[in-house]
């Protein structure tokens, strides 16, 4: 088999219900910077001086768990609050995805190439451009064996990989079950209002920019198993119908 079989072989056997590869030039016109006050996000050469392919990895996302996020404040937090103003401490599906790649990025190393992973690629624009599926009217990833219901983690690597093609098939066609859905109103077509979302607010229970609507929504909807933790809201990936025979 060629490097490329074998890292899609590996990322199957540990876990990924999808695996596909882009290259960094064919990346150039994403959406780079800061998401609201979430998170910066950046093109793959200013992560990896001499990465030459992105290696875009799928979870399958079948248990609520995966959106469960914890904060508190005894912990030192990396994003732009303090760390009891905000959940970004620990996403129990950030940590299931960092483990399972660092095999991958361990089976790399070993054949001689660098490799790391990171969220800070704009990483639904870039699945379409690795043929992971296409970017829907809820603004996630739609595939069409699993539909919004798939968790993301990019690879960067040094290694030269063979690039698969974007995905190109609106699988959204006339639906609008996600948006007519959104119980704060958040989505348009293909669009969010990312201060209206209400996993942005959980995320940020400090911050100013959320509507006073949104904030009562909030205490009222979103599941908060101990005083810092959180659901995350899944109301637009429920309501969407693709994939939920897989689910």
């Amino acid at each position: 088999m060629t490097l490329t079989q074998d890292v899609k072989q590996k990322a199957k056997e540990t876990g990924f219900a999808l695996v596909g590869i882009t290259k960094p030039d064919r990346l150039t016109d994403l959406p780079y910077g800061w998401v609201a006050k979430v998170t910066n996000l950046r093109p793959p050469k200013e992560l990896m001086l001499d990465v030459k392919s992105v290696v875009l990895l799928g979870f399958k996302e079948d248990n609520r768990a995966f959106n469960l996020a914890i904060s508190s404040p005894n912990w030192k937090g990396y994003g732009m609050h303090k760390p009891e103003e905000q959940f970004e401490d620990y996403l129990f599906d950030y940590e299931i995805l960092k483990n399972k790649a660092c095999t991958i990025i361990s089976y790399l190393s070993k054949k001689g190439y660098e490799a790391s992973y990171t969220f800070k690629i704009p990483l639904k624009t870039v699945a379409v451009k690795c043929g992971l599926g296409c970017q829907g009217k809820n603004t996630l990833v739609i595939n069409p064996e699993f539909g919004p219901r798939i968790k993301l983690i990019a690879l960067l690597t040094n290694a030269e990989l063979d690039a698969d093609e974007p995905y190109k098939v609106d699988l959204c066609g006339t639906c609008q079950k996600c948006v007519a859905a959104c119980p704060t109103k958040a989505l348009k077509p293909y669009t969010i209002e990312i201060t209206r979302c209400l996993t942005y607010a959980a995320e940020s229970p400090c911050t100013t920019d959320v509507p006073e609507d949104v904030r009562m929504l909030e205490k009222k909807l979103i599941q908060k198993p101990t005083p810092n933790s959180y659901v995350e809201c899944t109301t637009c990936i429920d309501a969407c119908p693709i994939g939920k025979t897989h689910s």
